[in-house]
């Protein structure tokens, strides 16, 4: 074999690794993005714990302010509270779930970006790698 021979079987080679590396890559990237996810849906679970937990509390403060005025609980405007604090919690809960679709889908357009980026400049890379290679490997 000639040097250039040798020469264009060491580019073919290098190419092939770089494309490996390229999906390596790749599926880091997929990886990297289910764990954003992850935490995510930990973030969103803690939030909607947090305001469980102030829907809860006023509640309570509601019937104590309630039952220390001497006002029965679930008739006329008390009963009112409580609906206000409940649709505030659920109003709080909406919002929280939005968000949380709405980071989901950022992350999914990140990710698709991202590999699509990597699927092309893998495949140029290798298509013009392997042409450079087979020249070098013709030029004897």
């Amino acid at each position: 074999m000639t040097p250039f021979q040798i020469l264009g079987a060491a580019m073919a080679v290098g190419q092939v690794f770089s494309f490996m590396g390229s999906l390596k890559t790749m599926k880091n990237t997929q990886r990297a993005a289910e764990w954003d996810h992850y935490h995510d849906e930990i973030r969103r679970k803690y939030n909607t714990i947090q305001a469980n937990e102030r829907a809860r509390l006023l509640l309570s403060q509601k019937r104590a302010a309630q039952g220390a005025r001497g006002v029965v609980i679930a008739e006329g405007s008390t009963l009112m509270e409580q609906n206000t604090v409940i649709a505030n919690l659920e109003d709080v809960k909406f919002w929280i779930n939005k968000g949380a679709e709405m980071k989901a889908r950022d992350i999914d357009l990140k990710l698709a970006g991202v590999l699509q980026q990597q699927a092309w400049d893998a495949g140029t890379s290798l298509i013009t790698g392997m042409g450079s290679a087979y020249q070098t490997y013709k030029t004897t």
